[in-house]
């Protein structure tokens, strides 16, 4: 992130997250920094809109580092931070735990070439297609569609970082995702899965949810939330090989080979949709089509096209 020692960095946790942002607190200090930590109301779900002071604090800041259960990525308070020219690094989830293993100790200046090849290749595609075993059979526009470097480094023309590093994520164009979509690992709000979710869609948005219990739970989010909740949001493709699967989408979504699909809110991937939730859910090991080109298959990242 760059922080410099004349800066004004604003550190965001919430009761559950506050030794991961003490701790990013502690080492701003020690660049001679100005720091001011926030501990914040636990939201009830990622994409909700934190309270005015803290989109006030996040805008006004140089650094503004989210250290939150649930992610505050995609809503309009980082957006309106961005325009800012704040730069904001995201931290949704990490455990004291995950900052000292697994994802995150990954040789990132490897991952950001990888990541940043990847986010290029797909950027020049018109079409994907994404089937697994499990039963996934979706296709979808991606043409003019952005693909992003999620590698753990701020890029100025995205706003943010994130951490664990590791993906590269676009929205597919509204109105354009047909088929069906097998959740298999994880999802945010239900965690590790206890069997697979499935879902139906027809331009771009959900229109049937089948599983277990945790569907349910699901189907009940989007009677909550409303109509535009149920938008396909966002497709992403993992890059970090030291990267498990725990149950934590901050970690699961960013293991190289896997993809993840998100509902709800797009804007900050480029779409124009707004929802007041994003929701990730991860497939463990699937094939991804690019035009013509197989970049996934079966789970493993094809690395000889990134060279």
């Amino acid at each position: 992130m760059s922080v410099e020692s004349d800066e004004e960095v604003f550190v965001i946790t919430d009761p559950k997250t506050f030794g991961v942002g003490r701790s990013i607190a502690t080492a701003v200090n020690g660049l001679g920094a100005d720091v001011v930590m926030s501990v914040m109301p636990l939201l009830k779900s990622h994409g909700n809109e934190p309270l005015d002071v803290i989109a006030e604090g996040m805008a006004t800041a140089d650094v503004a580092f989210t250290c939150t259960t649930h992610a505050i990525t995609h809503t309009r308070a980082r957006l309106r931070a961005a325009r800012e020219g704040t730069r904001i690094g995201v931290l949704r989830g990490v455990t004291e735990e995950m900052m000292t293993e697994g994802a995150m100790a990954v040789d990132f200046k490897e991952l950001r070439k990888r990541t940043e090849a990847l986010a290029a290749l797909a950027s020049a595609a018109s079409e994907a297609h994404v089937t697994s075993e499990e039963g996934t059979d979706v296709t979808f526009s991606v043409e003019g569609c952005q693909f992003f470097s999620l590698d753990g480094y701020f890029h100025e023309e995205y706003g943010f970082a994130t951490l664990p590093p590791g993906e590269s994520p676009t929205h597919p164009k509204e109105g354009t995702a047909n088929g069906t979509i097998v959740f298999d690992v994880s999802m945010d709000n239900l965690g590790q899965l206890d069997e697979p979710i499935a879902i139906t869609l027809e331009d771009g948005f959900v229109t049937d949810i089948d599983g277990g219990v945790q569907a349910e739970e699901l189907e009940a989010i989007f009677d909550a939330h409303g109509k535009n909740a149920r938008n396909l949001a966002e497709f992403a493709m993992g890059t970090n090989p030291k990267a498990k699967l725990i149950g934590n989408l901050a970690e699961d979504k960013k293991r190289e080979g896997t993809v993840h699909f998100a509902v709800g809110d797009n804007e900050s991937l480029g779409g124009t949709t707004k929802s007041d939730i994003h929701l990730d859910g991860v497939l463990r090991k699937p094939t991804v089509e690019l035009d013509d080109t197989v970049v996934i298959e079966d789970g493993v990242l094809q690395r000889d096209l990134l060279e």
